[in-house]
């Protein structure tokens, strides 16, 4: 009682705003959003791998809700990013290309952050282009090794009467990979190698260096984490774990189905995230500034395209969208794919059924590529094996992902799952209709700009604005 008169007595002084829009900043919660570049969903303990040493990332599982059904709006680093920080499908940011920069005109959600009195941060890998970065008030790479430290050196130099929102992007586990990034190493037999992959000791090894790069990620979250404790802050602050795409391998990254698009998706945030829970729930990265707008008490803008996931926060079986929808553009190779992903299935339209399902020239230029070309020759791949060499490919697939999370069976011309097949063609012909998606066709795509087979440059330069269409 005596905290409730000190505050109309304030009030009535003129010292406190009852502004709607705006809370006190003391009420307010801080945002801490990491962010891995190039993580499969299921390569962390909280998600079931059993050797990817992951403590603090699946310490955040334990403390908070793990969501099972999320999914990413584009497996390519930059139109992900952008399509996160706006809340915008990836072709309705004018950044749905690799490297294509935001135009100044969108709204990152830490512009109405900013606005409503949050100190806001983006440290470590930007990818958003130069038209943008007024919309943070600071911002600093780092080298993958001192990822940590540039996180820490943020929180702690930080106004302390402001709430604030960090952006935390890592440059792990991108390529390339080099032995040391932590002690002890994974090893062969830590890797578990999925069945789109060839079993051979160049694909472990490959695999294991990826871990390792996982590992420091997670190192790096244990800092930031430690430091929230450090300042006392840990009980006030959203803490959400995502990546940006798939693994950087053959049939994961830039695709639109499950290896592609799906995201680990880890929230803790005390007194609201119910320690140790799962959710079921569809929810898309683009839900995710819709969600930390409504926890800052901040409007959301007309034009963001996500819905919140607050809600699901306290009520994990509640629903807040049937589907995800995904899309493939231009990342090293000309492409047009979209996805639409649900609780249960996975489709895919494949507008271009001559061009082979290639991998970013990262994965072309990988260990396990190059293995899989050596066993594509000798006609030693199994079919699951064959889909980045082989063409005609088809140009609609279906997946029951709750059985067939690799997505390795195209259900789409069984007769048993034709209702859902039509049911699913129509939702991306809606979503189509109501964001402005067409194929403007092949010939308008942004064409190929490094080689399929050896992935060396072909075009000048990677960035599809340079290349004439």
């Amino acid at each position: 009682m005596r905290n409730l008169s000190v505050f109309w007595l304030l009030l009535m002084l003129g010292c406190v705003s009852l502004d709607a829009n705006v809370t006190e900043a003391t009420d307010r919660p801080n945002f801490v959003i990491f962010i891995a570049d190039d993580m499969a969903w299921d390569d962390s303990g909280a998600y079931g791998h059993p050797s990817i040493r992951t403590k603090n990332i699946d310490r955040l599982a334990e403390q908070g809700m793990r969501f099972d059904r999320a999914f990413l709006t584009c497996s390519s680093c930059s139109p992900s990013r952008s399509s996160i920080m706006t809340s915008r499908y990836p072709h309705a940011t004018g950044a749905g290309e690799l490297h294509l920069p935001l135009p100044a005109t969108q709204i990152m959600m830490t512009k109405p952050l900013s606005q409503s009195g949050y100190w806001t941060a983006a440290v470590g890998k930007w990818h958003l282009g130069d038209f943008v970065t007024d919309q943070v008030d600071y911002q600093q790479a780092s080298s993958p090794e001192k990822m940590g430290d540039a996180w820490v050196h943020a929180l702690r130099n930080r106004p302390t009467e402001k709430p604030f929102f960090l952006w935390a992007a890592h440059l792990d586990p991108h390529r390339g990979y080099k032995p040391g990034a932590i002690d002890p190493p994974h090893s062969r037999e830590d890797v578990v190698v999925p069945p789109f992959f060839p079993d051979t000791d160049e694909v472990r090894d490959d695999m294991a260096l990826y871990y390792d790069e996982i590992g420091r990620f997670d190192e790096h979250i244990g800092r930031v984490l430690q430091e929230l404790d450090a300042q006392g802050i840990a009980d006030d602050t959203f803490v959400l774990v995502l990546s940006d795409n798939g693994r950087p391998f053959p049939h994961c990254k830039t695709r639109v189905h499950v290896p592609g698009v799906r995201t680990p998706l880890i929230v803790r945030f005390p007194g609201r995230a119910k320690a140790g829970t799962t959710c079921d729930s569809v929810v898309s990265s683009i839900d995710i500034g819709p969600t930390v707008l409504e926890l800052a008490g901040v409007p959301v803008p007309d034009n963001f395209q996500g819905s919140s996931f607050a809600g699901l926060l306290a009520n994990s079986t509640a629903e807040i969208r049937r589907y995800a929808f995904a899309e493939h553009n231009w990342h090293d190779y000309r492409a047009f794919e979209r996805g639409v992903l649900g609780k249960e299935f996975c489709y895919v339209r494949n507008w271009l059924p001559n061009t082979p399902g290639t991998p970013p020239a990262d994965a072309v230029n990988s260990p396990t590529y190059a293995a899989m070309q050596q066993l594509h020759a000798e006609g030693k791949l199994t079919e699951s094996q064959k889909g980045c060499f082989e063409t005609p490919r088809p140009t609609e697939f279906l997946y029951k992902i709750a059985s067939d999370p690799n997505c390795i069976a195209n259900l789409a011309e069984e007769p048993q799952y034709r209702s859902t097949l039509e049911a699913m063609q129509n939702a991306l012909g809606e979503w189509q209709r109501q964001t402005e998606d067409s194929f403007p066709g092949e010939d308008q795509l942004t064409p190929d700009a490094f080689d399929r087979v050896s992935g060396k440059r072909i075009l000048p330069g990677a960035n599809p604005s340079l290349i004439k269409k």
